[in-house]
Parts: structure tokens; C-alpha cells; sequence
């Protein structure tokens, strides 16, 4: 049986803000019981995480889950430069933000690194149209996002929008969805 995770990602937010906001954030789930101050072994690629609390099923769109009864449960927080994706369960299209052309065949992969690395050449010029745009601004199918700050909620199912929202409210800025398996 594989993993599967929903990363919520804030493309807008500062590495200066980052940690602060995480801070925020889990002050905020641990009031509410939906997950656990104290760090354990309960997410993948990251030694701690936020085990699910008492009132997890508060942010879930069909709260029938029995989390506790999963060893990878928790809440990873994200608080540096990554490229959010599905976890390599490939791309469908790579859409140009010009013209909407696929650009999965176009070399891709340097911007990419170009982007994680912080270098200015990030930019894919579309095989179409020819304009040139940070592999930021093209639109992933299956959805990846680029950011400084996620929360990556493992082997939870689909999040209540409600709660989505509240999220956003206090980070202040709009967060993706990312869906995931491992």
C-alpha cells in the first residue's frame, strides 16, 4: 500500500516569513485539536511531523478517516524553497501561460533547477507562441507549485474547503493544492 499526501502551498510568501508562519499555523491546529504540539515519526521524508489530535476530522471534507490507525499520519511543515509535486506519478501538461500550448516535450528540467537554485535563468521559451516565462508561471497537470512555505497533510483524505480558507485567512495569501503518492 503506497502514501499519499495534499501539500497546501502559499507560492507568495517570503523565506523571511516562512518559519514564523509555520509557528502561526501550528498554533493555530494545536488550539484546535486537530493536530498535536510535540514532534514524532509520523510523516514520510522528514523526520517529525504533527500527529493528527482529537479533533482532525474538523478539517476534512468526509471526516469518516481513521487516521490514529496509521503509522504515516501527520503534518509536515515545509519552510524552505521547493518544488511541490506528485510525488513523480508524471505530467500530463506543462501549459503555456501565453497561449496554453503543452510544453512537456520543451526542455523543462534546467529551469527547474535554474529556479530551486535561485539563478535567473528559470525561464522556458514556449515551442509556440516563443515567449519566455519562468517555469513558475506554467501551469502543471497533475498540479505542482513553487514556494517557501507548505503543509503537507499525510494520508489525509480531501481537506474541507472551509478549512482551506481559515488557512489562508491567516497566512494571508492563497495556498495550492498539490496532490501526491509515494
Amino acid at each position: 500500500m503506497s502514501d499519499k499526501y495534499i501539500s497546501l502551498v502559499s507560492e507568495k510568501l517570503s523565506s523571511a516569513n516562512s518559519k514564523k508562519t509555520a509557528e502561526k499555523i501550528v498554533q493555530f491546529l494545536t488550539e484546535q485539536k486537530i493536530i498535536e504540539k510535540k514532534l514524532t515519526d509520523c510523516v514520510l521524508g522528514s523526520p517529525y511531523g504533527h500527529a493528527p489530535d482529537k479533533n482532525y476530522r474538523n478539517a476534512l471534507k468526509s471526516p469518516e478517516l481513521e487516521l490514529t490507525k496509521l503509522k504515516t499520519n501527520g503534518v509536515q511543515f515545509i519552510t524552505e524553497k521547493q518544488v511541490f509535486d506528485n510525488g513523480g506519478n508524471g505530467l500530463e501538461e506543462i501549459k503555456c501561460p501565453n497561449c496554453g500550448e503543452n510544453n512537456i516535450e520543451n526542455d523543462w528540467g534546467d529551469s527547474l533547477d535554474n529556479w530551486y537554485s535561485g539563478t535567473d535563468s528559470d525561464k522556458i521559451k514556449c515551442q509556440k507562441c516563443g515567449t519566455e516565462n519562468s517555469v513558475t508561471e506554467f501551469e502543471f497537470k497533475p498540479t505542482w507549485a513553487f514556494g517557501n512555505f507548505g503543509i503537507t497533510f499525510w494520508n489525509w483524505t480531501n481537506l474541507h474547503p472551509k478549512f482551506v480558507a481559515e488557512l489562508e485567512k491567516i497566512i494571508g495569501t492563497e495556498l495550492k493544492s498539490v496532490y501526491g503518492r509515494i
